[in-house]
C-alpha cells in the first residue's frame, strides 16, 4: 500500500509558471523507477594556438542538467488494478509529449518521486515493450525517458501544488507532533484524523512514536 502511494508522479503543466493552468495532466508510475541518472555538463572553449601543444581550457557555460528515469508499465495484474499498458502509455504521452491546443508546444514538467523534485521538459523517450498476450497486445513495457531541467522555473510559485490535499504526503513525525495538527496542516481540517489514523494503523494516535511515518493520502 505505502509503494503505491508515494510512486513517481509526472505532471504536465500549459504554463510555465504553474499559476494560471486548469487542470493538470498526471501519470502516476505503477511501479517506481529501478534507476535513475542525474547529467552535468560543462563547456569550455579549448583553441589553441598554432605550432603549440594542448590549452587552458576557458569556462564558457554550464548547459542545463538532464536526467533520465527507468520504469516499468505492466498490465498483467501482478499490481491491483490491472490497467491496459496502452493505456498507460498513451497517458505518459499525453502529459509529456502531446502538443497543446493552447500553447502549440508540450507540457512544461514536474517530476517528483519523494523528496526528488524537477521542473523540466521531456527530452527523449523510449518505450520498450516485452510481454505480450496471445493477440499480440503489450502486456509489459519499459519506458526510458530523458529530461532536460528548467532554468528559469519559479519552484515556489508552484511550490503549493505538492501540499495539495488531493496528493498523498508521507510525514515523518517529530517530538511534539499531534495526529489532528498534522492533519489540519495537509487537509485545512483536523477532523479527518480518525481516518488517517486507521489507515496508518495507529493503536494509539494521541502518541505519536518521532521518527515513524505518516501517510496522509488524497481527500476522496
Amino acid at each position: 500500500m505505502k509503494e503505491l502511494l508515494t510512486n513517481l508522479k509526472i505532471i504536465g503543466l500549459e504554463d510555465p509558471d504553474g499559476i494560471s493552468f486548469s487542470v493538470p495532466r498526471v501519470f502516476v508510475a505503477m511501479f517506481n523507477p529501478s534507476t535513475y541518472t542525474v547529467n552535468h555538463k560543462l563547456n569550455f572553449d579549448t583553441k589553441q594556438a598554432p605550432g603549440q601543444e594542448g590549452s587552458n581550457p576557458e569556462f564558457k557555460n554550464k548547459e542545463p542538467e538532464t536526467f533520465s528515469l527507468e520504469f516499468m508499465v505492466d498490465g498483467t495484474g501482478a499490481s491491483k488494478p490491472a490497467i491496459p499498458v496502452v493505456g498507460q502509455i498513451a497517458l505518459f504521452n499525453q502529459v509529456t509529449i502531446t502538443m497543446s491546443g493552447k500553447t502549440h508546444r508540450p507540457n512544461y514538467l514536474i517530476v517528483q518521486w519523494g523528496s526528488f523534485i524537477r521542473e523540466c521538459v521531456l527530452q527523449s523517450s523510449s518505450i520498450t515493450y516485452t510481454l505480450f498476450d496471445s493477440v499480440g497486445l503489450p502486456l509489459r513495457a519499459k519506458i526510458n525517458a530523458t529530461f532536460i531541467e528548467r532554468a528559469d522555473s519559479k519552484i515556489n510559485a508552484i511550490a503549493s501544488m505538492f501540499s495539495s490535499p488531493d496528493l498523498t504526503h508521507i510525514i515523518t513525525v517529530k517530538h511534539g507532533d499531534v495526529l489532528p495538527v498534522l492533519c489540519y496542516k495537509t487537509y485545512r481540517d483536523q477532523k479527518y484524523y480518525l481516518q488517517v489514523a486507521r489507515i496508518n494503523k495507529l493503536k494509539n494516535f494521541r502518541k505519536l512514536i518521532p521518527g515513524t511515518e505518516i501517510i496522509l493520502p488524497p481527500l476522496a
